[in-house]
């Protein structure tokens, strides 16, 4: 597959998973299955705290999207871990509105493969080292910039470093909800609003 042909195909609302598993996988992340989903979620409880989805509906998230939940591995051990997803119509409206459970996922609201998104939602960055915080925030901006950047793409920061980074990789605050924070859509692939 031709990733920056079909990424310029999808003008910007990509809606094929393989897309994104093939953005992360430039930063040796894979997507994981519901073992390795159970361990990254230990890993962002140790890191982050409690108030983390359950693993049963990170499994269920990576079941409707089929690559939503990335994994970094260095010498056998998880490092980083991404989980994003698009979102359709009722579940952009969702979030705008401050109605979106982002610890009770309803899928209901997150784009089917296929069905174009409405926008996209970084749902959780985690890493044990500096290597896999990188790995992490690079697919993230790079899956934002070849695949989502006609859609306004959002995640919430839960902790200072967290908001620090994600102002680092270009998201501001939301205008309305406090720890919400957005990067607004582009005019082109590869160009800042």
């Amino acid at each position: 597959m031709n990733l920056f042909a079909e990424a310029t195909f999808q003008n910007g609302r990509n809606t094929l998973p393989q897309n994104v598993a093939a953005v992360a996988a430039q930063h040796r992340l894979e997507v994981l299955d519901a073992e390795a989903i159970r361990e990254a979620r230990a890993l962002a409880v140790g890191l982050i705290g409690d108030g983390v989805a359950s693993a049963q509906c990170l499994i269920c998230l990576q079941s409707h999207f089929g690559a939503a939940i990335f994994g970094l591995r260095q010498e056998g051990a998880l490092t980083g871990l991404l989980a994003a997803f698009p979102l359709n119509a009722e579940g952009f409206q969702a979030l705008e509105q401050g109605a979106f459970d982002a610890v009770a996922l309803d899928t209901a609201l997150v784009a089917r493969p296929g069905e174009e998104p409405a926008a996209y939602y970084g749902w959780a960055f985690a890493a044990t080292n500096h290597d896999g915080g990188r790995a992490v925030m690079m697919a993230s901006v790079d899956i934002h910039r070849l695949l989502y950047w006609a859609v306004p793409t959002y995640a919430r920061a839960v902790t200072a470093d967290g908001s620090r980074a994600l102002q680092r990789i270009g998201f501001r605050p939301h205008a309305t909800q406090a720890g919400l924070f957005v990067i607004a859509p582009a005019l082109a692939a590869g160009v800042r609003t």
